[in-house]
């Protein structure tokens, strides 16, 4: 599988013009392209690989410390260690890209110091390349992302089983995480976020679960598991006590937003009409939408597609690509209502799409106490 996914790319750089391109780990840069291409799983601290891959060979270079783990458990032409070129990334480049001139890299993360020493290459931007490509999703790695959202369904139940306000948040966080790992995740997909009370409304509140108790009112917990890389992302909301007009407004509004985003997917949709449609439910109940709808999922937590609104300037739009639906992308639902002073509700979901519609692979809901 991971040979055919590099030989896919290698007509892509033939089709574009490209001689190589270059994919590198090295804290705190990270590049789960390396995995994607190669199989090698590395943590994402204190990890160092560089993938080269030519319009013929591939060649993942290691460090000494997972070197011995890189020959076992990679797919690589071939697989050298960096001890060889005395630790000198620039020295293996250049003798391996000796004849190489156009190189594609990922230019948000690839170092200025490395380019600088490669004189003569020409660098182009293959992000956009690499994001389409891995929006597909394979069957293996259909089933991986499926294991993820199952584990992450087993944080669901013990929610609605622990869930109270005589707990604090960060004891259910990390009571959340522990089982997340007993059921099989290699470690959590991200930074669990858990808010409740008028905390809230705040999409991304610093620290992301405090030392108090779950408060009463509107509440979520934003949370996802990693399995063999692969992740899953579900935002759980909940309700405690007796609720306000404002804040069964604001729940409400959520679920239909939710439900009206998964009752329109289908094969070939742009991903700007789902948000568009959803943000018309918001927009009814005079509320403002103030995220995304949802973004697919795999290596990384954020990935291709994002369902986010049409640009509107024509600056934007110049550079815009319009992003349809297709079958084999996973990607989350993941609709919002922030109100300052009252709270707020995300209710997101994974899911896969098919030539049938919609797949929902997870199963969170609101959790009323």
């Amino acid at each position: 599988m991971k040979e055919s996914k590099t030989r896919d790319f290698q007509s892509i750089l033939e089709k574009q013009r490209l001689d190589a391109s270059i994919f590198l780990c090295s804290e705190p840069i990270h590049d789960s392209n390396i995995q994607y291409f190669t199989g090698f799983q590395q943590t994402r601290f204190h990890a160092f690989s560089c993938l080269i891959i030519t319009q013929s060979e591939s060649i993942l270079v290691s460090s000494r410390l997972e070197y011995d783990r890189a020959v076992k458990e990679a797919k690589a032409g071939e697989i050298v260690n960096l001890k060889e070129y005395d630790n000198s990334l620039t020295r293996v480049l250049k003798e391996k890209l000796k004849y190489e001139k156009s190189i594609g890299i990922m230019d948000r993360i690839f170092p200025y110091k490395l380019a600088k020493n490669l004189k003569g290459k020409k660098f182009q931007d293959i992000s956009s390349l690499t994001d389409d490509i891995r929006s597909i999703k394979t069957r293996e790695e259909m089933g991986l992302i499926k294991k993820s959202c199952q584990i992450a369904d087993h944080g669901i139940k013990l929610i609605e089983q622990e869930l109270s306000t005589r707990i604090t948040e960060k004891e259910l966080v990390l009571i959340l995480e522990q089982e997340l790992i007993r059921r099989g995740a290699y470690e959590i997909a991200f930074p669990t976020i858990l808010t409740s009370g008028e905390r809230s409304a705040y999409i991304h509140p610093e620290p992301a679960f405090s030392d108090k108790n779950v408060q009463k009112g509107l509440g979520l917990i934003d949370f996802g598991a990693r399995y063999k890389g692969y992740c899953s992302d579900i935002t759980v909301p909940f309700s405690i006590g007796k609720l306000n007009e404002n804040q069964k407004k604001i729940i409400k509004t959520t679920q239909e937003a939710y439900q009206c985003s998964i009752d329109t997917l289908e094969e070939g949709m742009p991903a700007w009409k789902v948000f568009d449609l959803a943000n018309k439910v918001l927009e009814k109940h005079s509320f403002e939408f103030k995220h995304s709808l949802g973004h697919g999922l795999g290596l990384d937590v954020h990935e291709s597609p994002s369902l986010s609104p049409k640009p509107q300037t024509k600056r934007e739009l110049k550079e815009w690509e319009e992003a349809k639906l297709k079958e084999g992308m996973i990607f989350t639902i993941e609709p919002g209502v922030y109100v300052p002073d009252v709270g707020g509700c995300r209710l997101e979901n994974d899911v896969l799409m098919t030539k049938r519609g919609a797949e929902i692979l997870t199963r969170s809901k609101l959790i009323e106490l």
